[in-house]
């Protein structure tokens, strides 16, 4: 992504506060899923950063009605909330596909009939480790995900922001960049100070 384009984002976005800066900050982070290229999205919101945390808890419903996101919290500290900002029917379709879900039941989710009880099971595995399944629910090629047990996140062929690369490096970056250009959108959007209407449903 264009540094200018980055730098120009950040002084827009520390510029906003509260319910503001939080729909600006959640869709920047989101974008990809809000433009349908990605199933699920996760975002911390800590009381370091901003106090977000409280800013989450007070405006979450109304920040995610306003961009037709629906969210799951996954883990919960005293002063740390990690979410999952998800579009229901492209997580839906993600993790009932044939391989995704072999590999789902294989770690423990033979009877998660339905996704809310999938995201139940999901969270529950969060308690004690960063399950590799989180892989599935955000839209990494489970050859990806199997090539990072395999290699305990070494060995990989490239490494981007987003994963890290096992297979096939070209279907990978023509993706990641789909994910730059939702990101960049949502830039424009928020320098040009019309977030609301580009991106509202």
């Amino acid at each position: 992504m264009d540094k200018v384009l980055l730098r120009k984002f950040i002084l827009q976005l520390n510029k906003l506060e509260g319910k503001e800066y939080l729909l600006s900050a959640v869709a920047y982070k989101a974008a990809p899923t809000l433009d349908r290229v990605k199933p699920s999205s996760l975002m911390s919101f800590s009381v370091k950063n901003r106090n977000l945390y409280e800013v989450w808890e007070r405006y979450k419903y109304d920040v995610c009605e306003s961009l037709g996101l629906r969210f799951f919290e996954l883990k919960e500290a005293k002063d740390w909330k990690l979410v999952l900002f998800y579009n229901e029917e492209m997580l839906e379709k993600t993790t009932v596909s044939k391989g995704n879900q072999a590999f789902l039941k294989k770690m423990g989710y033979e009877e998660a009939i339905t996704l809310p009880e999938r995201l139940e099971i999901l969270k529950m595995r969060f308690k004690w480790m960063c399950p590799h399944e989180i892989g599935v629910f955000l839209g990494i090629p489970i050859e990806d995900v199997y090539g990072f047990m395999q290699h305990k996140g070494n060995n990989f062929i490239f490494c981007s922001k987003y994963w890290k690369v096992y297979h096939n490096p070209e279907e990978a970056q023509n993706l990641f960049e789909c994910y730059d250009k939702a990101k960049a959108k949502v830039i424009y959007s928020i320098i040009n100070k019309d977030l609301s209407d580009n991106l509202a449903v």
